[in-house]
Parts: structure tokens; C-alpha cells; sequence
């Protein structure tokens, strides 16, 4: 061969090489988005590897791919607001699809819980958990839950600690109320850090929301209105003294020719009459119409009339 005949065979041998590394180049570089974490599966089993938030190199070679998780927070609320569901996703606009299935990755949202406490009273509490995944456990997490049932072991595993914290022996409805609230709010976050970091989930906060008592709440909120009532009805028989009081002073008065008595009276009056026509309601009834004209009448005025009334 000539030496024109080599050089030729050079450039395209050159060429070819450089288009299959820069090929190699393109399909090995993976880059994980903001806010995710990459788990790397190779031949479709998990591996060790996570890949942080940023551009990756993984040779192109390996049959692997790249299962995303979020890195951020997540919350889940269990206080009944509702959730977003398919049938939301299927009828928003093509604009709105994208930012609604972000949030549903991020946020979800439960019917609040229904236990019994340790002193046989039931009750509905309704809270929020926050957690992240622990990078290090990300493995574990996809092989027993998976991308979409980080939610449903948060939702059991959390209903299942704060039942079993609230059902010991010495555990009451005076919990809720004062600085026993804090104590419980304490109590609670501890046994949900557990439960779920045992599942390689991080608990970043806890927050113990409205709890309804039932018929108990019932009855604590009649007899605290009860003691307000005491209290009013006291001030009121305290005013109704002073007011006979100053009407036996008044009667005493009436004989002597001055008009302040009479004054302080017709005030008095004009209350007493204010509070009871307070919810009065007066109806004027309608009157009769005009009477209309005989027929065979040309008089104007009484077709006027009658199509007045």
C-alpha cells in the first residue's frame, strides 16, 4: 500500500475511534437532578453505589440504570385534608401534571388516628411527620418498600408507635392539655424516631396536631362553659342589687320636686325596652289593590288601574 493509502486508513481508523469514545463518553455520563438521589441497579438489582445530586461517570458498557429517590424532606400529614389521586392527575392541564406529581412525591396525606388511651377515653389525633431517606440504607429501602411505598411504611409504622405510646397505663386525656401537651408531643416524636429509623428513615420533625375527644371533649368544654356561666351570673345578680338599690333610692326621691330622679328612670326604662323588642319583628300585611273598572268600560284610568294591581 501506498503511504497515501495509510494515511487514509489512519484518519478514518482515528475518526471512528474518536465517535465511539465520545458515544461511550454520552452514554456513560448520568446526572442526577436536584433533590434526588440516584440508587445505580445493575442487570436490574440494586447495588451499594448512590449517586449524590450532580453530573456522574458510569461506564456504558454495564446494562445499569438509575432509580431516583428524593434527598429532601417528605412530610406526612395524617389530619384527613385529602390526598391528590390519579383521577386529579388524569384531569389537570398538561402544565399543572408535572408540578402535582412532584408535590405527590413529596408530600402526602392521610384520615387522622383513631386510639384508645390508657385510661379507656377514644380519641382522634391527627399529626405530621417529616423524614429522609439515610443515604447509607437506600438499598434496603428499595428492595423491601420500593419508590412509592416509602409512604405507606411511614403511614403504618408512625400509627403504629404513637397507638402503642398512647395506650400505656398512664397515659390520660390531662396529657393534652397545659405543659403535659409538650411532654407527650415529646414522647410521641421519640417512639416515631424509632419506629421508622429502624425502616432507614431519618424523623427531621414531628408535630402532634387537634385532637377531638368525642362526647369527652364534650363534657370538659360544657363544664368550662359552666364555670364561665357561674361567673356571669354572678356579676349580673351583683348589678341587679346595686339596680334595686338605687330604685328603692329612687322611690324615696319622687316626692321632691327635682327632675334628675325622673331622668335617671326614663333611662332606665329605655334600656329595659331595647332589650325586649331586641327580636322583634314587625310584618305590615299588603292592602288591597285598586278595584278594577266594570267591563265594557273605555275609561284609561282604570285599565291603568288594574294593570297596576
Amino acid at each position: 500500500m501506498s503511504i497515501v493509502a495509510w494515511i487514509i486508513l489512519l484518519v478514518f481508523l482515528l475518526s471512528a475511534l474518536g465517535l465511539l469514545g465520545w458515544v461511550v463518553l454520552a452514554n456513560s455520563l448520568v446526572r442526577v437532578p436536584s433533590g434526588s438521589l440516584g440508587l445505580l441497579m445493575a442487570k436490574g438489582r440494586a447495588t451499594d453505589q448512590t449517586l449524590l445530586p450532580g453530573p456522574h461517570f458510569v461506564f456504558a458498557f454495564r446494562r445499569r440504570m438509575v432509580e431516583e429517590y428524593p434527598s429532601v424532606e417528605m412530610a406526612y400529614r395524617a389530619d384527613g385534608t385529602g390526598d391528590t389521586t390519579d383521577a386529579s392527575l388524569s384531569t389537570a392541564r398538561a402544565g399543572e401534571a408535572g408540578r402535582i406529581d412532584r408535590l405527590t412525591r413529596l408530600e402526602r396525606s392521610g384520615p387522622p388516628l383513631s386510639v384508645t388511651l390508657g385510661d379507656r377515653t377514644e380519641a382522634t389525633v391527627a399529626m405530621t411527620v417529616r423524614f429522609q431517606l439515610v443515604v447509607d440504607r437506600l438499598r434496603e429501602v428499595h428492595e423491601r418498600f420500593g419508590p412509592y411505598g416509602v409512604f405507606g411504611v411511614v403511614r403504618d409504622q408512625s400509627a403504629r408507635a404513637v397507638r402503642a405510646t398512647l395506650c400505656d397505663t398512664d397515659f390520660g386525656i390531662e396529657q393534652f392539655f397545659g405543659a403535659g401537651r409538650t411532654a407527650c408531643e415529646d414522647r410521641l416524636a421519640e417512639a416515631v424516631r424509632k419506629a421508622l429509623g429502624a425502616e432507614g428513615m431519618k424523623v427531621t420533625g414531628f408535630v402532634l396536631g387537634a385532637v377531638e375527644l368525642g362526647k369527652t371533649g364534650e363534657v370538659i368544654q360544657a363544664t368550662v362553659r359552666a364555670r364561665y356561666e357561674l361567673e356571669r351570673e354572678r356579676a349580673e345578680a351583683e348589678t341587679r342589687a346595686v339596680r334595686a338599690l338605687n330604685d328603692a333610692s329612687l322611690e324615696e326621691r319622687l316626692g321632691a320636686p327635682s327632675d334628675a330622679a325622673w331622668r335617671y328612670r326614663e333611662t332606665d326604662l329605655w334600656r329595659d325596652l331595647v332589650e325586649r323588642t331586641s327580636a322583634l319583628q314587625v310584618a305590615l300585611r299588603a292592602g288591597p289593590g285598586p278595584t278594577p273598572p266594570p267591563r265594557g268600560s273605555d275609561d284609561p284610568a282604570g285599565a291603568t288601574g288594574q294593570d297596576a294591581s
